[in-house]
């Protein structure tokens, strides 16, 4: 197991692989490092893989703001620390970003703000927020901080986490294969993990908002982009025009459509991940 020191937040990093393109992958709200593992065996041969959890999540150090609450997420703030972990790894050349969800906010902001270290990008199901806007006040974190304070103090900690997250897995998965069960407990009974996952719930309306920002201030790079639409399980014609409008952000964006595959395509089908990245060599 390893970790790195990032400005003081020691975070979990997991590399694989020892040669060839780097590949760095950003899981969707509230997923941790091993969300990826049905893709890495695929691509470990021939490339230098890295996974990381981000503050709070997985096996990382949670990050704390000045009132001692879990720092709120920024779009800035993440974009940049996609670059630190690329630099504690010692991949300082462009990679492949792979993203999920909506990771792949943190992806494209990487994309637009440090385009000499992306080489193509791999959005898989992205969330896609064209319209949104900010929202009045910060209920929602409070809200959310008082959950988890309530369920830490009750104890239920340990069975809610585990069981949301079989649950999301049943919904957003078509053959609801959990990649790693055991480790799903091991994580999501933790008080830790259940604040992270409220702070990022809480900052993602205005990470998105940023985002709409930042596509009118800085240019997507002239690289290789493919789009990874699952629409099996009810998602539909009304998804896939939306993500082929996000594609169309990308000149020669491909979209590849998978009428197999739910929200969580890693576990549906970790071969069109593995394909996609391939198709993106350098």
């Amino acid at each position: 197991m390893r970790f790195v020191d990032d400005r003081g937040t020691f975070l979990h990093v997991v590399q694989d692989g020892e040669a060839g393109p780097g590949v760095l992958f950003v899981q969707g709200l509230a997923g941790s490092w091993f969300e990826w593992d049905p893709v890495i065996p695929m691509l470990a041969g021939d490339h230098r893989l890295v996974r990381f959890d981000r503050p709070g999540l997985g096996w990382s150090q949670q990050e704390f703001g000045p009132d001692g609450n879990p720092a709120p997420q920024t779009l800035a703030a993440e974009a940049e620390r996609l670059g630190r972990v690329l630099d504690e790894v010692g991949l300082t050349g462009p990679v492949i970003v792979v993203a999920h969800s909506y990771g792949a906010f943190h992806a494209e902001a990487f994309a637009r703000t440090r385009p000499e270290r992306v080489a193509g990008v791999v959005f898989v199901d992205a969330s896609v927020e064209p319209d949104i806007t900010p929202a009045p006040g910060d209920m929602g974190r409070a809200v959310g901080q008082a959950v988890v304070r309530v369920t830490r103090l009750l104890g239920l900690t340990q069975v809610v986490g585990p069981g949301i997250r079989r649950l999301v897995y049943r919904a957003a998965s078509a053959t609801g294969r959990d990649p790693d069960p055991a480790m799903g407990r091991a994580v999501y009974r933790s008080s830790r993990v259940a604040g992270a996952v409220a702070n990022e719930l809480a900052s993602y309306r205005s990470v998105a908002v940023e985002l709409l920002e930042l596509r009118c201030e800085r240019p997507f790079p002239e690289v290789l982009v493919q789009v990874l639409v699952a629409t099996a399980g009810g998602q539909g014609t009304r998804w896939l025009e939306r993500q082929r409008a996000f594609a169309g952000l990308f000149p020669g964006a491909e979209v590849v459509e998978l009428p197999d595959a739910k929200h969580l395509i890693a576990a549906d089908r970790p071969d069109a991940v593995a394909t996609a990245v391939r198709s993106l060599g350098f």
